[in-house]
Parts: structure tokens; C-alpha cells; sequence
């Protein structure tokens, strides 16, 4: 599969790296794409991928994964252009009190928008294995073919996958693990996740 990254630091660069790994291509989109940060990028990652500009990489791609500060969406989105074909992955964060999840879809309106991996830190995403376990990701979405898509680069990627439903739901679960992150973190620090245990159906 085609992937845009746009973003390239910790949460862009550590999932590029890890679907490159499975054999996907991989195309992160830039406003330095020559620049001696993103050669190394590329040095560490090998082949499977390469840079550009955000425009090119982003018709590069089949998916595009948005892993840029909240602060960029729109920008990157106008640089982007028609994204109507493309399923867009939203994993940004906004701290501003608005919905990244609602301003994506604002600005990217008629494309299949699936939110997804922004409920874990870039250190459990890079590595999900906890003992025996694997870390739990949420995603949402109204697209279930989008989604299923998504879901399959999650597990490629090492996670356990939860389809949490729309965008509603995927709030609440935000809300929680803000709750989880405030109360956690100043035991366990950022490399700590959360794994969802449910009964296997009959």
C-alpha cells in the first residue's frame, strides 16, 4: 500500500518506520523534504521510503496520515489538495479546547476521515509490546470500509485494535484517558499504555 505521512517527527516517523517495515511504501510529506533531518529519517527507515512535498506525497498516497501539530492541520490540508479519493487518518491533537476530530473533518469535507493513533504515546508506538501484551488503539470513524483499512495497519503495526464507532464515542474514550494520563503518568511516565481485556465470543 501507498502512504502518505505528512508529519515526521515522533508519532509520523515512528509509524512510517514501522509500516515500511511490513513492506508498504511510504512518502512523508514536507516543507524540507532535502533537509539533512529527513535524510537520517530515511537512512534509519531503508527503501520502502522517501520524501517530498506535502502536495506530492499526498498524491502519492492511498492513505494519508495526518501527524502534525494541531496548530498545522489547516495549512497542510490547503497544501494537500484534493484528498477526496484518499483515505485521510487523522492523528493530531489539538489543546485548545476544539475537537481535532471535528476540524479535520471541517476542512477535509467529503473525504473518508478515520480518526487513530492519537490515544497512545509516540513511546508505546513505537514499542506496543508490554510483556505478553499489546497495547490497545482506538479509532473511529463513519467510513467501515476506511476503517477496516486502518484497523489493519494498526495490527501490522503491533496493536490491538478497537473500533471504538463514531465520533461521539471516540470523545468519551478521550475524555477517559485524559483521566488515566493525569493520574498515571507521574507514576509511570510516558511508557505506559492501556490494554482492553474482553471475553472471546463462543
Amino acid at each position: 500500500m501507498n502512504i502518505a505521512m505528512i508529519g515526521s517527527g515522533h508519532i509520523g516517523g515512528t509509524l512510517g518506520k514501522a509500516w515500511a517495515a511490513k513492506g508498504h511504501r511510504v512518502t512523508f510529506g514536507s516543507r524540507e523534504p532535502q533537509s539533512e533531518r529527513m535524510r537520517s529519517l530515511l537512512e534509519s527507515i531503508g527503501p520502502n521510503a522517501a520524501a517530498a512535498s506535502v502536495k506530492e506525497a499526498a498524491a502519492f498516497g492511498e492513505i494519508v496520515v495526518l501527524a502534525v501539530p494541531g496548530t498545522e492541520i489547516e495549512r497542510v490540508l490547503e497544501e494537500a489538495g484534493d484528498l477526496r479519493r484518499k483515505i485521510i487518518v487523522n492523528a493530531t491533537i489539538l489543546f485548545d479546547g476544539r475537537s481535532a476530530d471535528a476540524e479535520v473533518r471541517r476542512l477535509a469535507n467529503g473525504t473518508r476521515v478515520v480518526r487513530a493513533f492519537h490515544t497512545s504515546t509516540w513511546e508505546a508506538l513505537a514499542n506496543p509490546r508490554f510483556g505478553a501484551s499489546n497495547a490497545t488503539l482506538f479509532i473511529s470513524g463513519e467510513d467501515e470500509e476506511a476503517k477496516l483499512a486502518v484497523l489493519r495497519l494498526g495490527a501490522e503495526a503491533g496493536f490491538d485494535m478497537i473500533d471504538a464507532g463514531g465520533a461521539e464515542a471516540m470523545a468519551e474514550i478521550e475524555k477517559a484517558l485524559f483521566s488515566f494520563w493525569t493520574a498515571l503518568s507521574p507514576r509511570f511516565g510516558r511508557d505506559y499504555a492501556i490494554r482492553v481485556l474482553r471475553r472471546e465470543e463462543a
